[in-house]
């Protein structure tokens, strides 16, 4: 007989439980460079990662990091930037670059039997680049029109703005990238930052998916003779964080539609105790979907799309931000819902219903996280940043499992006071 269903009643849910019993098998190349294995995979694939500390913080240069790291690929030794990409696209691998506030990454996603030739040429990328002055001179000015085209952007003015607010206009987390920062931007430049950072005292190596047995011995023989040009430790001389005195900034843009706005402040990164469960408690406040400013601004009050608070770790600081857009006419009211919910996290204890919601929330989004070899990869990188392993992960477990209400409200009065929070609004004042 068919099995009747109540669709008026939700469906149970049990506490889930989970946890990380396997650490990645690890070992040191001849020159020191540190390797982490994750062989779980079932794809003849493997993801091949190189990090390296070259993000913005270590640069010398406006945009030097980011310039360098993505100009990698413009030609290396004999090898043009055609020639790169037609012969990781012959033998159907990928390449891709990013780089953020400390790191630099390089990945390579490549068929296991096609090691032989993929990862020579990935050594090549990232031992030998030559940055082409013509492949430079594209790159400055594309991103000049990309600038240019940001700078129209409410979200982007209010949030680059925010940063400089925040850490300072001097400081290689806060400052704001101008036109004219990409005039001395050429090769010589790229060049240095590479010179000093991309070494292997500054490397690690992350490799995940189904490894053949002959990769170990693929590596040492790609990588491990690479030293890098410099091997000496780093000069750096880099600015303090100077917050600003100026609490509220307002950007005017004019004929914007609408108002986009940021509130938050610098915060602890995570090597301090608190950051597992201060992170719960921007889950709760703005962390998810059904958080209560998505609830309160979006849900009830309908004056935006998407509202959103995060909280962001930085190797030398950290980051609290809530971040919307919304109309000009509502910018006030928006902004007072805010702080009420703010306000509210701090002086009332958060019901044990909405707190298990969360908390199932949160363990469902981790065992998402490690679900394949790519993506327990990205997870251990996170970690490994901090000098921490995936042990990590099931300390986090335990504290999301254990936080009580009065832990949430004692650390929203801790971190969370009104007048320690920045407040930077891009938008059409005259509306």
């Amino acid at each position: 007989m068919p099995v009747e269903i109540n669709r008026k009643k939700a469906p149970g849910s049990k506490q889930i439980n989970f946890r990380i019993n396997s650490e990645p098998r690890y070992f040191q190349l001849g020159n020191g460079i540190p390797v982490y294995i994750i062989d779980k995979g079932i794809q003849e694939v493997t993801r091949i990662e190189l990090v390296f500390k070259a993000g913005t913080y270590y640069q010398h240069h406006f945009h030097a990091a980011k310039a360098t790291n993505k100009l990698l690929t413009a030609g290396a030794n004999s090898y043009s930037a055609e020639d790169i990409s037609e012969h990781f696209e012959f033998y159907g691998s990928y390449i891709e670059t990013n780089n953020s506030k400390d790191n630099a990454y390089i990945r390579l996603y490549t068929l296991n039997k096609y090691l032989n030739e993929t990862l020579p040429m990935l050594a090549e990328v990232v031992m030998n680049p030559v940055f082409p002055d013509h492949e430079t001179d594209i790159y400055r000015s594309t991103r000049k029109e990309r600038l240019y085209i940001k700078r129209q952007n409410v979200n982007y003015l209010a949030s680059t703005h925010f940063y400089e607010q925040v850490f300072g206009s001097t400081h290689p987390y806060g400052y704001i990238l101008e036109p004219g920062h990409l005039d001395g931007l050429g090769r010589d430049i790229l060049a240095e930052h590479h010179k000093n950072n991309y070494r292997a005292n500054e490397c690690t190596i992350i490799v995940s998916g189904k490894i053949p047995m002959q990769l170990d011995d693929l590596l040492e023989k790609t990588f491990g003779s690479f030293s890098g040009a410099n091997s000496k430790n780093r000069t750096l001389n880099v600015p303090p964080i100077i917050t600003s005195t100026e609490k509220k900034r307002f950007i005017h843009k004019k004929d914007a539609m609408q108002a986009a706005l940021c509130i938050g402040k610098a915060t602890i990164n995570r090597l301090h105790p608190d950051y597992p469960e201060l992170s719960i408690v921007n889950t709760v406040l703005g962390g998810y979907f059904g958080s209560r400013l998505m609830k309160n601004i979006r849900e009830d009050k309908g004056y935006t799309y998407g509202i959103s608070s995060a909280l962001i770790s930085f190797h030398h600081s950290g980051l609290f931000i809530i971040f919307s857009e919304v109309g000009n006419k509502v910018l006030e009211a928006s902004i007072e819902e805010v702080y009420k919910e703010i306000r509210k996290l701090r002086e009332e204890p958060i019901r044990q219903k909405e707190l298990k919601l969360v908390k199932n929330f949160l363990m469902g989004a981790l065992m998402r996280s490690m679900d394949g070899p790519f993506e327990i990869a990205k997870r251990l990188g996170v970690v490994l940043e901090y000098g921490q392993t995936l042990d990590t992960f099931n300390h986090f477990i335990k504290k999301l499992k254990g936080i009580s209400p009065e832990r949430i409200q004692e650390l929203a009065n801790k971190y969370l006071q009104e007048d320690s929070l920045f407040l930077t609004i891009a938008g059409n004042n005259e509306a």
